[in-house]
Order: structure tokens, then C-alpha cells, then sequence
């Protein structure tokens, strides 16, 4: 089987290297998996920096979520698993950016066989990560606003649309004009560019309303401007740092106003959700996929031998969509 792997730190085309590895035995409590698809993420290229929050032993497959089919399964695991297409859960046990991977049973979750592969290969973080983040730290409810910044990510198109189909209002912070009619395009209700009277800028967006949750990616200034504008009791929640800056906040608001501070980081949810509910927020986002409710723009797709140039797409700071690799014979 062929698959990237990571042999030590530092840039990406540098220190990924494609590896054709012999076939090992399989657990009576895994499967193999044929894979269709795998996506690159950001925090991808933060794990091979040695700048995320886990460190590898090397070498160490990389690609953290993907979809495939099941084409053998271990003595232990469900015969009648054999063909489905599974979506492999992001918790870094194996590595997506291959043809073919074994797996623990534990880690895939069947999905639907009319939903595009493609989308359902992008399923395992951005868009169960913006689901957490709506509803895990505050009671939302129809016609609430949230503000996010980095709204013209992946990240942020999810949040705008299971926003939208959640009933919820979004205020979006972007940099550009040009990322703002991004934003608009697909469905945010508000935009508005950062800058020094960022606050008046979000104060006048919301006409009166105040936001019940601040979604922030980008570190700095941005998320403790769009604080101001929290409801008593509201929100913060961190789960990146684009910036490589904590975001800065207005101590007093969070004082007298009773608001809250909060990280998220995926592997951390892995680690401690029940099998059961990892299992149901992955085929609820799986059916709204299916019946396309659920979608990001995918702007290039490589085979895996084209990995530098699917790293250098990836890496373009203005891109239209996401870079996946399209794996196997699919």
C-alpha cells in the first residue's frame, strides 16, 4: 500500500515522503479500508511544523480524516460491514493519506452511498467541529445571533450553514471586501471588516440585537471587539490561533458581565465522548451531506503522488475551495 508519511519536522515538502509499505496482518478487531478521498487541513500542516498539539513518534502515517469502503474485516467486527463506505474518524491512529489503511472497528462510522465523497471525505473535522461549537456552550436558540471571525474559511461556511439550518443568525468578520462577498454567497446574514472601530462596525451590523455566542480562530483583537457585543452570560469560544496570538478581551465585560472563555480542540472531545454520540454527530452530519444540506466548495484534487503540489494549492493563503486527494483505484 502506498501512503504519506512524516520522517521528521519542518516544511512540508521537505519532510513528507511517499512510502510503499508491505501488507501487515489484520487485527481480529480491525478493518481494511479501500480509501476514496482524504482532505488537507490546516492543522495538517501543523502537526508536520511540530507546532500542534500532538507530537509523533516518526515515521508516522499522515491524513487525518477521509472516507473509504471496507474491503476486509477483522474475526471480531461485523462481516456484513464489508463494502460499505465508512468515514474515518479523526483521532490520528492512522493515517487517510493512503490507498489503503487498517483500521480499529472503533473508528469508522458507515455512512450513506448517495452522498458525494468528496464532501464526506471533509466531514471528520471542520464541519462536526463547527456543530460542537453551536451546541455545546450556550442554549441557542431560533433567531440568536453568533459572531465568528475568519468567516470566509471552511470552518466558517459550515458555521454559516448549520447556523441557517439551526434558525441562528450569523455576524461574520473577514479582512478583505473580496472575502466578504464570499461570505454573502453563501448565506452569512452579516459581514463586516476587521479594523480599529471594529466594535462600531459590529454595534451598527446588529441594530440593537446583541450576539449569545463569538466563535474566534484568528487570535489578536477581533473576537474581543465582537465580545462587546455579547449578551450578558454570552460566550467565547477559542479553537484556533491563526494568528499565533491569544485573542485579546475586554477584562471588564467578562467581570461585570458575566461572560465566558472557553477552548475547544477536536481531540479532546475524541478522547472523552461517548462512542454512541461520536457515532450520532457523524451520521447526522453524514444525512445532511446525503441530502445536500451540507457542503463546502472543493477547488482541486490530486492523486497522492502529487502530494508538493497538493501542499503548495493547500497553502495559498486566497483559494476558492478545499484541496483533497482522490486515493485508490475511485
Amino acid at each position: 500500500m502506498r501512503r504519506l508519511q512524516l520522517i521528521a519536522h519542518g516544511e512540508p515538502s521537505q519532510v513528507v515522503e511517499l512510502k510503499t509499505s508491505p501488507e501487515r496482518p489484520l487485527g481480529e478487531d480491525d478493518v481494511v479500508i479501500s480509501m476514496e478521498a482524504a482532505s488537507i487541513n490546516p492543522s495538517d500542516f501543523l502537526l508536520i511544523r511540530g507546532l500542534y498539539g500532538i507530537r509523533p513518534a516518526f515515521p508516522f502515517p499522515l491524513g487525518a480524516e477521509g472516507v473509504g469502503r471496507v474491503a476486509k474485516t477483522g474475526a471480531n467486527v461485523d462481516d456484513t460491514l464489508r463494502g460499505k463506505r465508512v468515514l474515518i474518524v479523526p483521532t490520528y491512529e492512522q493515517g487517510t493519506w493512503a490507498d489503503e489503511i487498517i483500521v480499529p472497528a472503533r473508528n469508522i462510522v458507515p455512512m450513506s452511498d448517495e452522498a458525494d465523497p468528496l464532501q464526506l471525505a471533509m466531514l471528520g473535522i471542520n464541519p462536526v467541529t463547527a456543530y460542537l461549537l453551536l451546541n455545546r456552550y450556550v442554549s441557542l436558540k431560533p433567531g440568536d445571533w453568533i459572531g465568528q471571525t475568519a468567516a470566509n474559511s471552511a470552518m466558517g461556511h459550515y458555521i454559516v450553514k448549520l447556523a441557517k439550518l439551526a434558525g441562528l443568525k450569523t455576524l461574520n468578520v473577514v479582512r478583505r471586501e473580496e472575502a466578504a462577498e464570499q461570505v454573502r454567497l453563501f448565506g452569512g446574514d452579516n459581514v463586516v471588516l476587521e479594523g480599529d472601530d471594529l466594535d462600531k462596525k459590529v454595534e451598527n451590523a446588529l441594530s440593537g440585537k446583541e450576539l449569545s455566542l463569538v466563535l474566534d480562530s484568528v487570535g489578536g483583537t477581533p473576537a474581543g471587539e465582537l465580545a462587546k457585543s455579547l449578551k450578558a452570560g454570552g460566550s467565547v469560544v477559542v479553537y484556533a490561533l491563526q494568528g499565533g496570538k491569544f485573542p485579546l478581551m475586554p477584562a471588564k465585560e467578562f467581570i461585570y458581565r458575566g461572560l465566558s472563555l472557553h477552548g475547544f480542540w477536536l481531540a479532546n472531545w475524541m478522547r472523552d465522548a461517548p462512542r454512541t454520540e461520536i457515532k450520532e454527530v457523524y451520521q447526522k452530519l453524514g444525512d445532511l451531506v446525503a441530502d445536500g444540506s451540507l457542503s463546502t466548495a472543493v477547488e482541486h484534487v490530486y492523486p497522492l503522488e502529487q502530494f508538493k503540489e497538493a501542499f503548495e494549492r493547500s497553502l495559498k493563503s486566497h483559494r476558492s475551495g478545499k484541496v483533497l486527494f482522490r486515493l485508490g483505484r475511485h
